[in-house]
């Protein structure tokens, strides 16, 4: 077996690294093969801004020349400088149920951070904020959300056998019609409006949604600062991840809680177009933004990935409104499934909202930490 640590400007090796995970996975049915243009980002240092400010690395395990498995090893330094401690993430975490070859490209991985200077890695996760993370360990048999890491069950062992420990689980569940939340709930989410003074801004275009775009990074940092999740991104990472979110927004499930001139909470949903990429592969062009648009228009899965109110409301209601918010929005959208995305197990808060509003909790990621 050979480990070989891939020049990113390498566009044989990059190919490969990109590939990889389209052979191993082809019969799974759950797979959501990553955009392509998206996938090859990560390896360009000049265009992606991640690397105004951090390193990288990428490894591939090869076999009689075959790819048998594939890292990537991330050394962020404005997530190590928020939390005060060298942290390094590992990612693109893919291979065959191999010991030898999981070992092979956990040291390889390791090493590099160790020469960076990094004291532990914690992983999965991505070169975005935005981006899914940790290792899926319960609910292998239901569709990701859009962007949400899928692997096979076997993973899990091969981090923990190597020497990875639990850090936190992170929480996703589903809402069905059948669960809408009790009238008397909308009756005191109104009165928590009334009160307050809170307005619930709706969105027809995404041209009335661009002039919020700005203001919604702000509010995100402080209505997620405590999360043990949070660290801030630059502007260029922002601006990144609200493309990426713009490209498959749909404003009517968009909505902003505003009071006077400010915004005190959001809630972020976008259709699930997993079952489109899968169908392109991931390649979006000459014809699979087709595809995409018009999976858009037609699934009934919605994916909610951004739900949050400012501190100095969410004692005052302003969870109540949020939540009520969520089950309005579904039924305008006439949705038959709701996926609320990725909630920290340490988020009491946030977690106690998901039981009190009825959501079914069905997925389970795992994120791992390893000391060096």
């Amino acid at each position: 077996m050979v480990i070989r640590n891939i020049d990113p400007n390498n566009r044989r090796d990059v190919n490969r690294f990109i590939d990889f995970p389209h052979a191993l996975y082809r019969d799974n049915p759950y797979w959501v093969p990553e955009i392509r243009s998206a996938a090859r980002l990560v390896f360009d240092q000049k265009r992606h801004p991640y690397y105004r400010h951090s390193k990288a690395a990428f490894f591939l395990a090869e076999k009689e020349g075959k790819v048998v498995g594939r890292i990537a090893v991330l050394h962020n330094r404005n997530y190590s400088q928020h939390y005060k401690q060298e942290v390094g993430f590992f990612s693109h975490f893919d291979l065959i149920n191999d010991r030898e070859v999981a070992h092979g490209l956990l040291d390889s991985a390791a090493a590099w951070a160790r020469s960076q200077g990094v004291q532990s890695i914690l992983g999965p996760r991505g070169f975005l904020r935005s981006q899914g993370f940790g290792l899926l360990v319960e609910g292998f048999d239901l569709l990701p959300a859009v962007s949400i890491p899928f692997n096979f069950p076997y993973y899990q062992n091969l981090l923990e056998v190597y020497g990875f420990v639990k850090e936190a689980d992170i929480l996703s569940g589903y809402m069905v019609p059948a669960d809408a939340l009790p009238e008397k709930f909308f009756i005191a989410a109104d009165k928590v409006a009334e009160k307050g003074n809170l307005k619930v801004l709706k969105f027809k275009t995404k041209r009335e949604l661009k002039l919020w775009i700005p203001k919604v990074d702000r509010v995100y940092k402080e209505a997620f600062l405590e999360n043990p999740n949070y660290f801030p991104t630059t502007a260029e990472e922002f601006e990144l991840m609200a493309k990426n979110i713009y490209q498959i927004a749909d404003p009517h499930l968009i909505k902003i809680i505003v009071k006077g001139d400010d915004i005190a909470g959001f809630l972020l949903g976008y259709p699930n177009i997993n079952r489109a990429l899968q169908k392109t592969k991931g390649r979006l062009w000459p014809f699979g933004w087709l595809i995409v648009l018009r999976e858009m228009r037609t699934t009934r899965r919605i994916d909610l990935n951004g739900l949050g109110m400012l501190p100095q409301y969410q004692g005052r209601g302003g969870n109540i409104l949020l939540y009520a918010e969520v089950e309005r929005t579904l039924r305008d959208a006439n949705a038959e499934y709701a996926e609320m995305i990725q909630v920290d197990e340490r988020n009491f808060n946030s977690f106690s909202d998901l039981m009190n509003a009825g959501v079914h909790i069905h997925k389970r990621h795992r994120l791992y930490r390893l000391t060096l």
